[in-house]
């Protein structure tokens, strides 16, 4: 354990004992060092270290880093794994797909609808580990802003995505919101293949729905017209193809009437 971790990030995981590892935050994600001085990177790797919480699935219960973050804190950053934040207004739920560089504050506004019959939660699809970016990492690595400035910017192309996703999400039929969405996720999480782009994500027909704003039922019926079509196909329970033909419609000017049409006919 790096003597300099800050004696809060203990107390925060409950003990010693909890925080089993630490990680050199450049090392995992080495897009953060864009900007450094060649000369400097040694010493920005040694600094830039944090203590990592573990996560498991099925839930996590983030109250106890909220109730102990401070103001100093930049936030958890995701190492790996996969989380959902599922917000549930009334009887209907929507989601966001968390992974691998993305930064999660989940103290700033969880918990804070009252009096609107609005609850938040955590699901844990894949083990996380968390980086815990508290005050004393920030005073670590202050001789280097550019760190700083590229951990924060994983929030604005998050914000971006999200305005994205809420505009699929407007589109009238479930079909094209699902293979835009899978689109969306081949960019960030799919390998090319010869047949197309492979996405392995466990995401059950419930989380789909949530991510597009459709019933599950829904969602079964649309993923069965997408495979029919030859555009999206479930390989294995966590295994999905975006095929090539669906690609090749994507890249079309022409392809959002496509998607919306009723007949899904191969293209001429």
């Amino acid at each position: 354990m790096n003597a300099s971790l800050s004696d809060s990030v203990y107390a925060v995981v409950g003990g010693a004992d909890s925080v089993r590892q630490t990680v050199a935050i450049l090392d995992a994600d080495p897009d953060l060092a864009a900007g450094l001085p060649s000369q400097e990177f040694d010493a920005a790797r040694r600094r830039a270290v944090a203590a990592v919480v573990e996560v498991d699935p099925p839930e996590w219960d983030g109250q106890a880093l909220a109730r102990k973050a401070e103001e100093g804190w930049l936030g958890l950053f995701v190492i790996d794994g996969l989380m959902i934040r599922r917000v549930t207004v009334g009887k209907r739920a929507a989601c966001e797909l968390f992974g691998p560089t993305d930064l999660i504050r989940p103290w700033d506004t969880d918990g804070e609808y009252d009096p609107l019959p609005i609850s938040v939660d955590w699901i844990v699809l894949k083990p996380a580990r968390l980086a815990v970016l508290d005050t004393a990492f920030v005073l670590r690595i202050a001789r280097w802003p550019s760190i700083n400035s590229r951990i924060v910017s994983r929030v604005a192309q998050r914000a971006r995505y999200l305005a994205l996703s809420q505009a699929v999400t407007h589109l009238p039929r479930a079909h094209p919101r699902l293979l835009i969405l899978f689109w969306l996720l081949a960019e960030r999480w799919g390998k090319v293949g010869p047949d197309g782009v492979h996405v392995t994500l466990p995401l059950t027909h419930e989380v789909l729905g949530m991510l597009v704003g459709a019933q599950r039922p829904t969602v079964t019926i649309a993923l069965q017209r997408l495979a029919r079509a030859g555009l999206l196909v479930r390989e294995q329970s966590d295994r999905w193809l975006l095929t090539n033909h669906a690609i090749e419609r994507l890249g079309h000017p022409e392809s959002l009437a496509f998607i919306e049409s009723d007949e899904l006919e191969p293209l001429a």
